[in-house]
């Protein structure tokens, strides 16, 4: 396993000096792993819309568009 060596800022220092070394290394480690998931998923995303026709505008008209019908067929 890959060690990482991380500086706390010091309004952090006292929650991490109540907590013990392996709940730290869990929450780092946790938070770690969701943050390169996003990031990857946000990778894939991008290529895979890199070429797309399709504005924000559109995706927002469309968004709106269904969000009425759903409201309309449930009767809201």
């Amino acid at each position: 396993m890959t060690e990482l060596k991380i500086e706390v800022p010091d309004e952090l220092e006292l929650g991490f000096k109540e907590l013990s070394k392996e709940e730290i290394n869990l929450m780092v480690s946790k938070a770690l792993r969701e943050k390169i998931s996003e990031r990857l998923m946000f990778k894939v995303a991008d290529e895979l819309l890199k070429d797309s026709k399709i504005t924000d505008e559109l995706a927002l008209k469309w968004g709106s568009e269904l969000k009425e019908r759903v409201a309309k067929r449930h009767g809201l």
